[in-house]
């Protein structure tokens, strides 16, 4: 009797402990306070217990969704500024690289502006040698409150230079370009920060006063940020109490309709919306909520993909948790989330949210259908990423960035922006400059039969085995010549779009990209038949 008793209670205790998920948290922290108590009594050297259990508390949220991330201190004020729209600093954005920092923008008006140029190489902040710090710290340095000096060790074109540059408040732009071309308005956007709808809205206010009767909204590259600045950035073009964004999630106290509150400034005005596929998060609100209500033509590439809501929340000792609690849905009802975190393959590797969802056709206000594919498909798909491993390497390793600044200081400045031309001779430099350098970026092919041919010479194997592999490296590098060739229009596009902001700083940008951009051309050919964009939007043009 006493043993089935005691089964009994084993059982009833097996079955509260699968109910009650707040013992096996108990359960597993216990355990592991324990294996840190060992480790720092009784392990053979110092242990850092705070680095290892951040390192640890990261590695755990990693397992679940990419956005639910842990923050300290100074993680949690980085998130503020992005969020205020404003920090102290020098007005630059920067890239740590081989130990230094490169300059690779700087903001107009700010302190930096007066003192350093893009392409700069920070060496040393107040003394401190960058290649001793961590970017992070590194970074941190540049910041402080406005009127407060900086000393910077920095070279430039070859030249060392000890500059001392007073941080001054700097503001984070949502806005970052305006132009009225004819009657068409161009709006540059590039976040969603507390400043998104004030600047929009002054933007487009200011545009219209100038005589814009059409717009363009650049929304390429904008990542996001605040929820509320979008809701209020949609209600300029659409009326009051329209639904912008749904979102669901496990708990119902995180499901909410958002809707517009206020009157619009302008319902008829016709708008095109550009787009790419680091268009993310209230990007994707903007572009996807006024394509379901036929309200703009978006065009370019597919969006990210992130449908996915965050709240943050406040841990011990000034630390911060930011998790995702809900997915939000646009007026069609279409989930805009891409990558679907919670079901994975055999690898591990998460599927498409769209495998797992239910075959359905959804529909625009006037009757269109747009799909659920992940991210907002354009209504006029136009690819502005190359796709070519090597073009996306020529960006991201920061060799036609390098190459830019060996031109910006060797080559004569034009005169203004109409002059300039990046030239066949200017294409064949950059080949050149690689080769110097050797620069060209390694497939992994290319790899493999580097070590191969490090390891024939080192076996001092016979001289036609090294020669076959000389032979195949020279073709490689002519089939990367090729490919470069191949996208020559592209790369040249990128190069003057970087040198033109070094010659004639963001509003020179703008309006060289409204002059040569072939998507903002795209756009502009829409507005201006009005046949067409009423088609695309499926009603009668009026």
């Amino acid at each position: 009797m006493k043993r089935i008793i005691s089964s009994i209670f084993i059982l009833i205790s097996m079955m509260l402990t699968a109910q009650n998920p707040y013992f096996e948290i108990s359960k597993q922290m216990e355990i592991y306070n324990d294996v840190l108590k060992k480790l720092a009594t009784n392990y053979i050297d110092d242990i850092n217990i705070g680095d290892m259990m951040q390192k640890n508390t990261k590695r755990m949220l990693n397992g679940l969704d990419r956005f639910t991330t842990f923050y300290d201190e100074q993680g949690i004020l980085n998130q503020k500024m992005r969020q205020e729209g404003h920090f102290g600093g020098l007005g630059i954005n920067i890239h740590y690289k081989d130990s230094l920092i490169l300059v690779t923008d700087i903001f107009k008006d700010s302190p930096a502006a007066e003192k350093l140029k893009i392409g700069d190489e920070i060496w040393a902040i107040d003394g401190k040698k960058v290649a001793d710090l961590s970017a992070k710290v590194a970074s941190n340095l540049l910041k402080g409150s406005a009127g407060s000096e900086v000393e910077l060790t920095v070279k430039r074109n070859g030249k060392t230079l000890n500059l001392k540059v007073k941080r001054a408040d700097i503001k984070l732009d949502a806005v970052t370009g305006t132009y009225l071309d004819g009657d068409i308005g161009y709006i540059r956007f590039v976040k969603f920060n507390k400043l998104a709808a004030r600047q929009v809205k002054k933007a487009l206010l200011d545009l219209k006063n100038q005589g814009a009767k059409k717009l363009i909204i650049d929304a390429r590259g904008n990542p996001g940020g605040l929820l509320n600045e979008v809701i209020k950035i949609v209600n300029f073009f659409i009326p009051k109490g329209k639904v912008v964004v749904t979102t669901k999630g496990r708990f119902d106290k995180y499901n909410r309709t958002y809707m517009t509150r206020n009157p619009s400034i302008d319902e008829e005005i016709p708008i095109v919306i550009l787009v790419n596929n680091h268009s993310a998060s209230a990007s994707e609100i903007l572009s996807g909520s006024l394509q379901d209500y036929d309200r703009a033509v978006i065009i370019g590439d597919t969006t990210y993909g992130k449908g996915l809501v965050q709240r943050t929340n406040k841990l011990k000792y000034g630390t911060y948790m930011k998790q995702t609690i809900s997915k939000y849905y646009i007026p069609s009802g279409r989930l805009i989330q891409k990558i679907d975190y919670w079901h994975r393959d055999k690898n591990g590797k998460p599927l498409l949210m769209r495998d797992n969802l239910p075959e359905k056709d959804y529909k625009t206000t006037n009757g269109r259908t747009v799909h659920n594919l992940g991210g907002v498909v354009p209504d006029i798909e136009l690819k502005t990423e190359v796709n070519k491993s090597l073009i996306k390497d020529l960006i991201n390793k920061g060799i036609l960035f390098d190459y830019a600044t060996w031109y910006y200081y060797t080559q004569p400045q034009p005169k203004n922006i109409t002059d300039f031309r990046l030239t066949d001779k200017d294409f064949d430099n950059l080949i050149k400059f690689m080769n110097d350098r050797q620069l060209f970026p390694k497939s992994d092919a290319e790899k493999i039969l580097k070590k191969a041919k490090e390891r024939a010479l080192k076996e001092q194997q016979a001289a036609s085995v090294i020669k076959g592999y000389k032979q195949l490296e020279k073709e490689y590098k002519q089939q990367n010549i090729n490919i470069l060739k191949k996208y020559k229009t592209y790369i040249l596009s990128e190069l003057s779009k970087d040198l033109i902001n070094r010659y004639f700083q963001k509003d020179g940008l703008t309006q060289y990209k409204i002059n040569h951009d072939k998507v903002i051309q795209k756009a502009k050919e829409i507005l201006n038949n009005p046949e067409q964009y009423h088609k695309i939007l499926g009603k009668q043009k009026k």
